[in-house]
């Protein structure tokens, strides 16, 4: 089975699936930013601030503090894109996969699957073509090209 070496044409691919994960992981980043300037608070307003107000004491903490909080949600873009990358490596297979299983289930014949050198379960693309060589009503004809010939 050759590996096709292609970039992706679509960034997204899957977009239930990468779609969730990405807005778990910005939720993921978002509450690490609240829980720690809601820490940050308190060991001031604890330890630095005894006697000061708890207003005073979170104005003082995000005036000290603003650099890293900048610093920290300009990050999360990048995480972001960094694990749609990613997730890409699993959810293009399985694309894939999906619409070489309609091609069978609707009679089409379905050409061996092959996926990117780095993607994810090139074990199941290996275990998809030696089932279509054992089952000759899905062997490829001269049809036309079928989904899983589509880029992803």
């Amino acid at each position: 089975m050759s590996q096709t070496k292609s970039r992706r044409s679509r960034t997204l691919v899957d977009r239930e699936v990468q779609g969730g994960l990405l807005r778990k992981i910005a939720i993921h980043w978002i509450v690490f930013f609240v829980c720690n300037a809601i820490a940050l608070t308190i060991w001031i307003r604890l330890f630095e601030q005894p006697d000061a107000e708890w207003g005073q004491t979170f104005v003082d903490t995000m005036q000290r503090f603003m650099p890293f909080f900048v610093i920290t949600m300009a990050l999360i873009p990048a995480f972001v894109w960094d694990t749609l990358k990613l997730t890409n490596r699993f959810a293009g297979p399985i694309l894939r996969l999906r619409n070489a299983l309609a091609d069978v289930r609707s009679g089409r014949a379905v050409t061996p699957l092959q996926f990117r050198n780095d993607d994810f379960w090139q074990n199941i693309a290996a275990d998809f073509n030696a089932v279509i060589e054992r089952v000759p009503s899905v062997i490829p004809t001269t049809d036309p090209p079928s989904a899983t010939d589509r880029e992803v």
